[in-house]
């Protein structure tokens, strides 16, 4: 299949590989000129382990490559997600008949609308064509080859299956998943807990706390995710558990090396120019939080989190806060 992926970050980059190496026609566009020129001539790496794109894969800053395209990929921060839909539907881009692949984990802030409806909401009629795919998968392990399993989403089976077939391969494996909102809430609420982790790491506390963060988080992360349609279950899997174990105790986590820096005394803003990349969980604290608000729902950790990145809160007041909280059931 013809394949244009939006965004160069070292997920897009990723991604594209995967497919390129499965034998499909793929090009990256990237919004930045010179940055696409670099890539494209090799002048830079979009890997953090320090690979190059294969020759085989063009990247691109016009727009030939999407009309021409069998599947639309969007890798882009969730942020510019429905900045970079309105731009490319103002240069008369079709995403109708399409395949359209989102691999952007987030809940849009003040809308707070999934990706997937950001991009329905942009490109009327599409939604039925839209698969989500996520899971537990750094891209500095997918491109070294690293055993990884996602999970590939949709309202329509069809088309699910079909991201699955570009996907899969021996060291990538695609499950099937038909809770897409589920999949989408789990995607984007983890990187809270994430940077909650990276918290706890940041003020040398130890597994037990960590524990903790994980479990309690998962049942926050549930809670949000039911009251807005999503199964019970679905947070059980890849997309939920296994997202939120990998996010939260891995050194390849950039929203868990946000929050180990703000635990560590830092600002939020030293914190995020300290990584040099996008923590998803900085923007989507917000989007939970005023989702909390929205469904009256109890959400300690995330609230928390809320308040030592936005409100200056100390992180150990806001530990403390947690665990002096009046007893309840598990």
């Amino acid at each position: 299949m013809r394949i244009t992926v939006l965004g160069a970050g070292s997920w897009g980059a990723t991604l594209a590989t995967v497919l390129f190496e499965n034998g499909h026609n793929v090009t990256i566009w990237e919004i930045d000129a010179k940055r696409a020129k670099d890539l494209n001539d090799r002048k830079l790496k979009p890997f953090e382990a320090g690979d190059l794109l294969p020759k085989g894969i063009d990247v691109i800053n016009d727009f030939e490559s999407f009309n021409k395209s069998d599947a639309i990929l969007f890798v882009v921060p969730s942020d510019y997600m429905r900045s970079t839909c309105n731009l490319l539907k103002s240069k008369a881009i079709s995403l109708k008949d399409k395949l359209i692949i989102n691999a952007t984990k987030g809940i849009e802030n003040k809308t707070l609308l999934r990706m997937s409806e950001v991009i329905e909401s942009v490109f009327n009629g599409v939604y039925n064509n839209i698969a989500v795919l996520s899971g537990p998968s750094h891209a500095e392990e997918v491109c070294r080859k690293v055993p990884t399993a996602v999970t590939s989403s949709s309202v329509n089976l069809e088309i699910s299956e079909r991201c699955r077939a570009l996907f899969m391969n021996k060291f990538f494996r695609v499950y099937i998943q038909s809770d897409m909102i589920g999949v989408e809430v789990g995607a984007a609420l983890k990187n809270i807990f994430a940077i909650a982790s990276g918290i706890m790491d940041g003020l040398h506390y130890g597994d037990n706390t960590k524990a903790v963060i994980v479990s309690r988080g998962l049942k926050e992360l549930t809670k949000v995710g039911v009251a807005l349609g999503a199964k019970a279950e679905t947070f059980f899997g890849l997309s939920g558990a296994g997202d939120l174990m990998v996010t939260c105790f891995s050194r390849h986590s950039r929203n868990r090396a946000v929050g180990e820096a703000i635990g560590s005394g830092k600002t939020l803003c030293d914190a995020q120019n300290g990584i040099n990349m996008v923590a998803e969980g900085v923007k989507n604290a917000v989007s939970a939080y005023e989702i909390g608000k929205k469904l009256n729902l109890e959400l300690p950790i995330i609230n928390e989190v809320y308040k030592v990145l936005f409100e200056c809160k100390d992180p150990l007041t806001a530990v403390n806060d947690l665990m002096t909280r009046g007893p309840k059931h598990e």
